[in-house]
């Protein structure tokens, strides 16, 4: 993995992180959708980055969280 690539996942985990966090600590449901778009997004940048280290949603040091948990809050 080079450098660029390594430092686009620290980034895209970063961001699922906090954006993981601030869901969890939001209580306005409007907020929530925003997180969640967001999170989205952050995922299909992972993806279209090529990231190819194993799926973000079940990587351990992306907090082994699921997505759809998220989505079916909405």
């Amino acid at each position: 993995m080079d450098i660029s690539q390594l430092n686009a996942k620290v980034l895209t985990h970063t961001a699922i992180a906090a954006l993981k966090n601030a869901y969890d600590e939001c209580s306005d449901k409007a907020a929530k959708e925003s997180i969640i778009t967001a999170f989205k997004a952050v995922i299909q940048l992972h993806r279209d980055l090529g990231i190819t280290t194993g799926h973000v949603e079940h990587d351990e040091s992306a907090g082994g969280y699921d997505p759809s948990e998220y989505c079916a809050a909405i």
